[in-house]
C-alpha cells in the first residue's frame, strides 16, 4: 500500500503546469474537485447568525454568537470588535481564527478556559488581532473542547466524531470548512467589516480547514499557517518504524488522487498573501509551493519562516530529502527531517502580527504597550 500511494501521480499535481499562463486554469481545478470532494455547496446556503450577548473589553467588544448551518445544529462563534468599528467610526479587516487540536473558543479570545492550551499567552490569536485594530472570530474545531464528551481525550472524540461523519456518507473537513466559508460570508454582511481585507488564520490542526476555506474562496485576502508544511502522503509513505494507533480518516477518500494534500493545495492559495509560521520539509513541499507564487508572479506574496532553532538555514540538514520517497522513519524522524521543533509548536505572535499588519496596512506599527505584550506572551513559560 505504502508502494502504491508512493508511486502514485496527483491528477492535479501542480507538476502538470509548466507555464505561467496555465496556472489559473490549473487552480479553478483544483478548487472545484476539491470542492466536490467536501461537498461545500456552491452557493453557500443562508445561515442564521443570533448574537447571544456582548460584553466590554480592553479596546474591544466580546460578541458571542451562534448560527444554524443545518438542522438541529449550533455552532457557538466569539467575534472581537475592536471599539472604532463597534461605534461605526471605521471598517476593519477581520481574520477568522480555528485552534489547534484540544483547544476553545475561549483561548483564542484570551478569555478564562478550561481546556487544554500548551501556550495560552501565545494562542490567543483573535485577542491579538483585536488589539491591532482587526476583528477577530474564533471557531472551535468538531468534537474538541466545549463540543466534546467530557472525561474523554480529544483525539478520541474527534476520531469518533470523523468515523460517524464517514459512516453517513459526509466530510469532517468539509464540515468545519463550510462553517468557516459561512463565517466569512457573515463578516462581509457587516457594515464596520472591510469586505475585501477578510483572511484565515489556524493553529496546527487549525490551519487544515483555514487552507481549505482560502482555495475555495478566492476573496480571502490572507491566510496564516501556523503548522510546518507537510504532506499528508509523505508521512504516510515514510514513517514505517513504531507507528501509533491513530489514522486520519478526516480526509475524503481518494483525496491523494487528485493532489497532494497540501503543498499542492497551499500552491493554489497563490497569489494571495500568504505565511508559514513554523517552516517545513523543504523538498517538493515548500519548494513546490513556491514554485505555485512565482508561476502567478507573485513570489514575494509567500512569506516563510521557522521555529528559532532552525532559523539559520545552516542547521536545516535534510532539505535535499524527498519525503515523498523516504523509509523507515519514526513519527519523531519525521518531524526533525521537517525542521520541527515540537516543543515550540504554538501561535507565533512575534512572526504573525508583524507581517499581518503589513499586508493590510501597509506597516507594522505598533505601540510599545502591545510590543511588550507580544514579546512578554513569546517569552511565557508552558502552561504544562
Amino acid at each position: 500500500a505504502q508502494d502504491m500511494v508512493r508511486n502514485m501521480k496527483p491528477i492535479y499535481s501542480l507538476d502538470t503546469v509548466k507555464r505561467p499562463e496555465d496556472f489559473p486554469a490549473w487552480r479553478a481545478k483544483v478548487r472545484a474537485k476539491l470542492r466536490e470532494l467536501l461537498q461545500v455547496p456552491d452557493p453557500l446556503p443562508k445561515v442564521e447568525f443570533k448574537l447571544l450577548k456582548e460584553e466590554p473589553r480592553d479596546g474591544y467588544r466580546l460578541r458571542t454568537y451562534e448560527f444554524y448551518p443545518e438542522p438541529k445544529l449550533a455552532v457557538r462563534m466569539m467575534m472581537l470588535v475592536p471599539d472604532a468599528a463597534a461605534e461605526g467610526k471605521a471598517k476593519v479587516p477581520a481574520m477568522v481564527s480555528l485552534p489547534g487540536s484540544g483547544a476553545s473558543l475561549e483561548s483564542l479570545a484570551g478569555e478564562p478556559d478550561e481546556y487544554v492550551c500548551h501556550f495560552p499567552a501565545r494562542n490567543r490569536q483573535s485577542w491579538f488581532f483585536a488589539k491591532m485594530g482587526i476583528v477577530g472570530v474564533a471557531l472551535e474545531n468538531p468534537a474538541t473542547a466545549h463540543n466534546s464528551v467530557e472525561g474523554v481525550n480529544h483525539f478520541v472524540c474527534q476520531a469518533q466524531f470523523a468515523r460517524l461523519m464517514t459512516l453517513a456518507g459526509r466530510s469532517n473537513w468539509g464540515f468545519v470548512t463550510t462553517h468557516v466559508l459561512e463565517t466569512v460570508a457573515f463578516l462581509r454582511s457587516l457594515p464596520f467589516v472591510d469586505a475585501k481585507r477578510v483572511g484565515v488564520a489556524g493553529m496546527s490542526l487549525g490551519c487544515i480547514p483555514a487552507l481549505y476555506a482560502a482555495v475555495l474562496d478566492e476573496d480571502i485576502a490572507a491566510v496564516i499557517y501556523n503548522d510546518f508544511v507537510s504532506s499528508w502522503a509523505a508521512n504516510a509513505t515514510s514513517v514505517t518504524k513504531r507507528l501509533g494507533g491513530s489514522v486520519d480518516a478526516r480526509r475524503p477518500y481518494g483525496f491523494h488522487k487528485w493532489f497532494d494534500d497540501e503543498p499542492d493545495l497551499m500552491a493554489a492559495v497563490a497569489p494571495r498573501p500568504m505565511i508559514f509560521a513554523e517552516g517545513g520539509s523543504w523538498k517538493n513541499c515548500i519548494e513546490k509551493v513556491q514554485r505555485g507564487y512565482m508561476l502567478a508572479g507573485a513570489s514575494r506574496k509567500l512569506a516563510i519562516r521557522y521555529y528559532e532553532k532552525y532559523a539559520d538555514p545552516a542547521s536545516r540538514k535534510y532539505e535535499d530529502i524527498d519525503l515523498h520517497q523516504a523509509k523507515g522513519l519514526t513519527a519523531n524522524d519525521y518531524l526533525i527531517f521537517s525542521n520541527v521543533d515540537a516543543g515550540q509548536h504554538s501561535f507565533h505572535p512575534d512572526v504573525n502580527l508583524p507581517w499581518l499588519a503589513e499586508v493590510f496596512f501597509g506597516k507594522a506599527d505598533f505601540s510599545p504597550a502591545f510590543k511588550k505584550e507580544i514579546d512578554d506572551s513569546v517569552s511565557a513559560k508552558p502552561a504544562w
